[in-house]
């Protein structure tokens, strides 16, 4: 009955994102105050999937934010959902003095960078004015949670053109202290949940691939029949099929975090998706690289999340 349970929630959540967020949003880059992006934002609210962190979920659901995070992915999701849900919401309600930081998230879905005190980079997602922007940079023995003004966020440029980037400028508005036993349980869904939509943006890619290879015929028959395509299709989908058991792994241990098993599945899943993303691109041809393809979409949204990904192992 869990595993049920479970597979209707993430089917629930699919649903609501392949209804809600079709790939022109993730093309056009819409920001989180645009009608479109505030409509799915009231429903995710309103749904409870911003308690996707909770403990009282993780102990019921836990094991769902896989799929969860998969359908993220592949929806090319734009908006923050995963630093609201599994590390601004947790921190908001319970670590002493967060609940000042962070805003409404109803209201202001909020994007976080996580990083090393001292890292000057400062690059984060830019969601437009609505949102709001948190920086949890670890320090000596602790933590510092800090909201940033939007206003004083710095355009630049961005590998991903579906998410705008800036980088985080000025004096923090509000901060707070934190132990890290209280950052690290949430840190490390988020990490899994991260993960996860790598893998799930990757498993696009690769489906992408797979189709054409049925469908493109060179030499009188479909491409996919060659061994030189459909080796490499197999051994990429072997590859993110070891991803999802390297994250599953990741979130029994969840009540634990485990930084050894964590970097482990880092490193399996951002291999492994890079591996696909490539591959998807080879196997279109020269359309893959085509603006109008959603191929090269699915290769860049990978690299960024890969890169987030190994930055939150390092932590």
């Amino acid at each position: 009955m869990h595993s049920e349970i479970r597979t209707l929630l993430s089917s629930t959540f699919g649903r609501l994102l392949e209804e809600q967020h079709p790939a022109a949003y993730a093309r056009r880059a819409l920001p989180a105050h645009h009608e479109a992006q505030r409509a799915l934002w009231k429903e995710l609210v309103d749904g409870g999937w911003l308690e996707a962190g909770s403990d009282a979920f993780q102990e019921e659901y836990g094991p769902g934010m896989l799929p969860m995070g998969e359908w993220a992915g592949r929806a090319l999701l734009t908006l923050p959902y995963a630093g609201s849900a599994f590390l601004a919401r947790v921190l908001q309600e319970q670590a002493p003095g967060a609940g000042d930081v962070v805003l409404d998230l109803a209201a202001h879905p909020a994007g976080i960078r996580c990083d090393r005190a001292g890292d000057d980079a400062g690059w984060i997602d830019d969601h437009g004015p609505s949102a709001q922007y948190l920086r949890l940079s670890r320090q000596d023995g602790g933590w510092t949670l800090a909201r940033h003004d939007p206003a004083l966020l710095e355009p630049v440029q961005s590998l991903d053109p579906t998410v705008a980037l800036a980088r985080l400028r000025g004096p923090a508005q509000a901060q707070v202290g934190l132990r890290d036993e209280q950052v690290r349980p949430a840190l490390y869904c988020h990490h899994a949940f991260l993960l996860a939509q790598l893998t799930g943006a990757a498993a696009a890619a690769l489906d992408l691939a797979i189709a054409h290879a049925k469908e493109r015929e060179q030499f009188g028959r479909p491409i996919g029949q060659f061994q030189a395509i459909k080796h490499p299709l197999v051994d990429a989908w072997i590859g993110l099929d070891n991803s999802r058991y390297a994250i599953e792994a990741m979130l029994r241990a969840r009540t634990e975090p485990d930084a050894a098993l964590a970097a482990l599945a880092t490193r399996v899943a951002a291999a492994s998706a890079r591996r696909a993303v490539k591959l998807s691109i080879q196997v279109h041809g020269g359309i893959g690289f085509s603006w109008e393809h959603d191929a090269q979409l699915y290769l860049k949204r990978a690299y960024r999340l890969a890169v987030e990904a190994e930055r939150a192992a390092a932590l």
